[in-house]
């Protein structure tokens, strides 16, 4: 009992303290939904509140840099290239904690939100447009969970699906089954579904938006890859396209663009740290961008090169101050995430890039090809996202082949997005090269099976939940 306690306790944490001032707002939590949910302001706080979850600093780096390496792109530890974690592991439990807790904040937001009477708000359409922020951030908690967790690529039967919560967590419904893929599709596409119709569109990356969720909705869709959902996915980008806001636009400058962090142009939904204090292990400036990466520097082969040769190498690399106070190296790392580093930087907008401009345009790409459109028409969505930029000057791509233009469409996404937000990983597991994923080619020396293609339930959820399953051949 005292270890289902201390871990219910772990989950509902957030519900106990407020979070400060986050986007100027002062959160009311309580245990009781009652008493903090009874008018307007409370419903704008419950959401404000919820944002603020996305501080953990596993949203950031502590999730895209094992991502890369797993991918055989970074020199990252040992056990994520291995793919040999196992349920013991402190970090990836940190992670799955870190992601309920967003689940957690989700479930309050819309509990007490869908409680709060129509009367209450200033228009109706409010209320949906405030449930559907809250359903879309739900789904996008138990998206990532599927990714890292679960089988998201299996058959819909398979039974290594999500372990899905709709109510905060409570010792009543502290065990539970997870359900299988069918079902765990089913149920996140219904909350990205529901903010696709009723959310607000774009207005800035702080918060999710009708556009933020027909990304994230056609994200899902390509890397699923069942029957129609290219198709539908292609769709859904270019609606996107066709119809977001202007605010919503590529950057000329690169460098800008990674310097204005969660406030560029380019960005559609990031996390959005507030102000930094520079001590990056409670989420303020992410340690994983601001001091781990400095010390690690470090890529496979293969990355090395591709990152070298090209000539957005000059733009998103540079020196950089070494983290520790009394460390007064310069040292080389990717500037476009760690910035000036923690000791020299603090207040530097560290953020991952859940969903931005250029990954639009790589998806459309890729999606045309793989909905049988010719190369020509697939070049164009990439090209468009490499003529627009002025620093650095990226010339136009041809390709004559679909084989040769899948290859360079999974060298883009890497050296466009790489350490962000894990696209390489799981675009190292969609391409082919010589009929196997990508992985295969990148990583010869490790010998695993799509069992390792995801991470273990961790061991405090299969000790304090019997009725949870470990993803077959780990342990």
């Amino acid at each position: 009992m005292k270890n289902i306690i201390k871990y219910l306790m772990i989950s509902i944490a957030f519900l106990a303290v407020g979070c400060d001032s986050f986007l100027d707002e002062q959160p009311v939590h309580k245990l009781t939904l009652e008493n903090s949910v009874i008018d307007f302001n409370g419903a704008k706080n419950v959401l404000n509140g919820m944002y603020s979850t996305i501080q953990a600093k596993y949203w950031g780096g502590g999730v895209s840099i094992p991502l890369s390496t797993q991918a055989g792109l970074y020199d990252g530890e040992a056990y994520y290239y291995q793919m040999a974690y196992t349920q013991g592991n402190e970090k990836t439990y940190d992670v799955w904690r870190s992601y309920y807790k967003g689940v957690n904040a989700a479930n309050a937001a819309i509990e007490g939100l869908e409680k709060l009477s129509v009367e209450k708000y200033p228009l109706e359409s409010v209320k949906t447009e405030m449930l559907a922020e809250a359903k879309c951030y739900r789904a996008w908690c138990f998206i990532n969970i599927f990714w890292l967790y679960g089988h998201w690529w299996a058959e819909p039967t398979d039974e290594y699906g999500i372990l899905f919560r709709t109510q905060m967590a409570n010792l009543a419904n502290i065990q539970k089954a997870r359900l299988n893929v069918g079902q765990s599709y089913i149920e996140i596409l219904k909350d990205l579904d529901f903010a696709i119709k009723g959310a607000k569109s774009f207005t800035e990356s702080k918060f999710l938006s009708k556009e933020a969720a027909q990304m994230i909705k056609a994200k899902l869709l390509l890397r699923r890859a069942w029957e129609g959902d290219h198709k539908e996915a292609l769709s859904l980008v270019q609606d996107i396209k066709d119809n977001a806001p202007s605010s919503f636009e590529m950057e000329v400058d690169m460098g800008e663009m990674y310097k204005n962090g969660w406030d560029s142009k380019e960005v559609l939904w990031a996390r959005y740290l507030e102000s930094n204090s520079g001590s990056g292990s409670n989420g303020s400036t992410d340690f994983e961008y601001s001091y781990g990466i400095i010390y690690n520097n470090k890529y496979k082969a293969t990355a090395d090169e591709w990152l070298k040769e090209d000539p957005r190498y000059d733009v998103v690399m540079g020196e950089v101050e070494a983290p520790e106070p009394w460390d007064n190296r310069i040292m080389v790392g990717p500037v476009k995430l760690c910035h000036g580093g923690r000791d020299e930087d603090p207040d530097a907008k560290y953020t991952s890039y859940f969903l931005r401009y250029a990954e639009l345009l790589l998806m459309e790409s890729e999606l045309i090809l793989r909905t049988n459109g010719t190369v020509t028409d697939a070049l164009i969505p990439l090209n468009e996202m490499r003529t627009v930029r002025t620093n650095p000057v990226l010339p136009a791509l041809t390709a004559s082949s679909k084989e040769e233009l899948m290859d360079i469409l999974f060298k883009e996404i890497f050296v466009e997005q790489f350490l962000e937000n894990g696209s390489e990983y799981y675009a190292s597991l969609r391409f082919l090269k010589d009929g196997k994923p990508w992985i295969y080619t990148l990583k010869p020396d490790v010998n695993f099976g799509t069992d390792q293609w995801c991470w273990p339930i961790p061991d405090a959820e299969i000790v304090n939940n019997p009725e949870m399953i470990q993803n077959s051949g780990l342990k």
